[in-house]
């Protein structure tokens, strides 16, 4: 039998792991959002910082890119996709955290621009103090990286039309209050809220209109790609999951992450970063666009659940390449023995899992 002090415990370290993953998705933000100000907000005072080329306090490393990197007209859009968080070491007031991260960088040398991408992980400790958790040091490992010149030349104006966090996406603040049932209304409703956002994506990628049109309450309306109106037409007359969809378009893979929720009773605000790529093959060649952006949500919680009431879909960085190779084509592998994502219901998903459409 779980004891009341088991299940307190399990409640404390699943309210450490939600603050933790907030501070590093807003640590990410304020880097985004070029705030040397809410970078700093999110560490202790005088926290080291090992970041590559630099090496130093916090509070340094603000300055360094104050002056050096915010200042340089070189350096364009960056973002953060941040996932795989993993917590050790637990002490009641520190942790050490390793997470990954996804980042892109809009770079002009010597005239050209260039798509840059580096994968890597954060190793951080992080620290509970009276004003909550922050970060006490930080060390940044590149594992991997990608600069190609870029397949477009401007990138669109990722100014939001609509910022649902407060006044803007850097002041967030954690919701959850000490252990007790408000905590468990908390952490269960931002649970239910992160799996729709998962279910919203799937319902893209397989193409399945009817589990699309579930995750939004009855007449929520959505702002996507030039669309503004309806979120149900939108789905289903003009979006390339519509029945009536003529879009070359072979296969669809949304990657969501850096999910920040701010809870007001039976509503919500949340903002997703997401990373999108879609195969077109267009007169006999492939054609792969990747898209990064953010979906910014209102959520209500109405007949028993948690659904979107309006949608904003940010696009923040995109490029297209034309004629790309398959791993497994480069490769020389036998795709027949690789389980390949699919629209519709022949998808692995279905057959592997049991899991049913719609």
């Amino acid at each position: 039998m779980i004891t009341t002090q088991v299940r307190r415990k399990a409640t404390d370290e699943l309210v450490v792991a939600e603050e933790i993953r907030e501070l590093l998705m807003r640590r990410g933000r304020a880097a985004d959002g070029k705030s040397p100000e809410r970078i700093v907000a999110q560490h202790e005072p005088g926290s080291r910082d090992s970041h590559g080329i630099f090496e130093g306090t916090i509070e340094e490393f603000a300055e360094f890119l104050r002056t050096h990197n915010y200042q340089d007209d070189r350096y364009g859009v960056q973002r953060h996709t941040i996932g795989n968080l993993l917590i050790s070491g637990r002490t009641p007031d520190l942790v050490a955290v390793e997470s990954y991260h996804l980042a892109y960088h809009r770079l002009v040398i010597d005239g050209v621009a260039h798509d840059v991408q580096v994968g890597g992980r954060y190793l951080d400790v992080c620290k509970r103090s009276r004003a909550g958790w922050r970060i006490l040091s930080r060390a940044v490992v590149y594992d991997w990286s990608r600069s190609s010149p870029a397949t477009r030349a401007d990138l669109p104006d990722t100014t939001p039309r609509h910022m649902p966090l407060g006044g803007t996406v850097n002041a967030l603040r954690p919701h959850l209050q000490p252990t007790g049932r408000s905590t468990v209304r908390g952490l269960l409703a931002k649970q239910e809220i992160t799996e729709l956002l998962y279910l919203r994506a799937r319902a893209g990628d397989r193409r399945d209109v009817e589990l699309a049109l579930s995750c939004y309450h009855p007449g929520a309306t959505e702002n996507h790609e030039g669309f503004e109106g309806h979120a149900a037409d939108f789905i289903s007359n003009v979006s390339m999951i519509s029945p009536a969809s003529t879009a070359p378009v072979s296969g669809m893979w949304h990657l969501i992450s850096n999910v920040v929720i701010n809870l007001h009773d039976d509503r919500a605000d949340v903002e997703s970063y997401h990373l999108a790529v879609v195969s077109r093959r267009d007169d006999g060649h492939e054609t792969q666009s990747h898209i990064g952006g953010r979906y910014l949500d209102t959520f209500s919680y109405r007949n028993g659940r948690w659904a979107i009431d309006h949608r904003e879909v940010v696009f923040d960085w995109s490029r297209v390449d034309t004629d790309t190779v398959a791993y497994w084509d480069l490769m020389r592998l036998d795709e027949s023995m690789l389980l390949r994502g699919e629209f519709g219901a022949t998808d692995p998903l279905y057959s592997v899992l049991g899991i049913e459409r719609g």
